[in-house]
């Protein structure tokens, strides 16, 4: 009994079926009802129906319930979100491998558009080494190893898939036609003819996300590092763009809260964390003073971590300056070593940074 091949058992599939739910990735991937060779229609003409049918394949509803299931886990793991909108087109993964010759990142059990997590990450850390100053932002800085890790160290910071947000899109089909042309198609395919102005050039279908559509963009790590992350995200997505073709303008997109207004705000603001690392390990206190975290406080008197090493230094609420009343749990402080009753002791205490900064 000879098994018929699975293009004619698929071959006569209705969209408008009741029979499953649509999947515009299964259709694209798994449906193509035919394959064309080189003496046959080529370029715009060959895939256009089959690009175009997946266009018009809505979200399935079952997936707006995945939708609230997964903003709940994130609660739960007390991730911080924020909404990203599209400014124009979008398509991540157009050079994936796919039986057709261009694809589109999707997601595998809903067929929505997605923006992996690796790649927010990847474009967070490109517009760090490339478009902030500070060294710490460069590749090797403490700021970067930190938020984005390194060879030998994951960084402080996830950054998850951001998914499509339902009903974001008109008729909530998030999926549109585009089009890519081939200039020169002799010169890229032969090489025997250089590229001129007469050449005729080959329109290729593909798929894109339209613009206005909205996707939920979470992060999870210690608060101020992932503000500093969303900051940067921010300023990467609004100015660099994300996915293919960012420098025809795709990719662009606004995420609420984080898109800077005018050009200029290009550093992230300093954090708590990262004033703290400033102030303690990169910059070096006049002579005879010393610099440390208040790492221990019994009522009027507590005390200093030293940024260099060695024991723990006492203090007391009385050798504070600067109007500083107080002692605080990671407080920053610069001081001078005395000695009182014959004990070793923090004084002339300046208070150069309080955790609630």
């Amino acid at each position: 009994m000879s098994i018929p091949a699975r293009r004619t058992v698929l071959a006569h599939i209705n969209l408008n079926g009741a029979q499953y739910v649509p999947h515009p990735g299964l259709w694209l991937d798994k449906l193509l009802p035919q394959q064309f060779t080189q003496g046959d229609k080529q370029g715009v003409d060959a895939y256009r129906e089959h690009f175009e049918t997946a266009t018009t394949i809505p979200v399935a509803n079952v997936y707006r319930h995945f939708y609230e299931r997964w903003k709940k886990t994130l609660e739960t793991a007390e991730a911080k979100t924020a909404i990203a909108t599209t400014k124009g087109r979008l398509v991540v993964g157009l050079g994936a491998e796919s039986v057709l010759e261009n694809a589109i990142t999707l997601h595998r059990t809903y067929g929505v558009p997605i923006i992996p997590g690796s790649a927010l990450k990847g474009l967070a850390a490109a517009y760090a080494r490339n478009r902030l100053d500070d060294p710490q932002w460069q590749k090797g800085g403490e700021a970067y190893k930190i938020l984005f890790g390194d060879t030998d160290a994951a960084g402080y910071v996830t950054f998850f898939d951001a998914l499509y947000v339902p009903g974001s899109a008109k008729d909530d089909k998030p999926l549109a036609m585009d089009v890519v042309a081939v200039h020169h198609p002799d010169y890229y395919q032969r090489k025997d003819s250089p590229p001129a102005d007469w050449d005729s050039p080959t329109p290729v279908p593909f798929v894109s996300v339209r613009g206005g559509v909205k996707f939920l963009v979470a992060l999870a790590g210690p608060d101020a590092w992932v503000e500093a992350a969303f900051q940067i995200l921010g300023r990467a997505l609004a100015e660099e763009g994300i996915g293919a073709k960012t420098n025809s303008g795709y990719g662009r997109m606004m995420l609420e809260g984080y898109t800077p207004t005018t050009h200029a705000a290009s550093q992230p603001r300093e954090t708590y964390e990262l004033a703290k690392l400033r102030l303690l390990k990169q910059e070096t206190p006049p002579p005879g003073r010393y610099r440390g975290e208040v790492v221990e406080v019994k009522g009027r008197y507590g005390f200093i971590n030293p940024a260099r090493g060695g024991a723990k230094v006492f203090v007391h609420v009385s050798q504070l300056e600067s109007g500083a009343t107080s002692l605080q749990v990671g407080q920053v402080v610069e001081y001078s070593l005395g000695k009182y009753k014959g004990k070793t002791q923090a004084q002339k205490v300046d208070v150069l940074l309080n955790p609630n900064r």
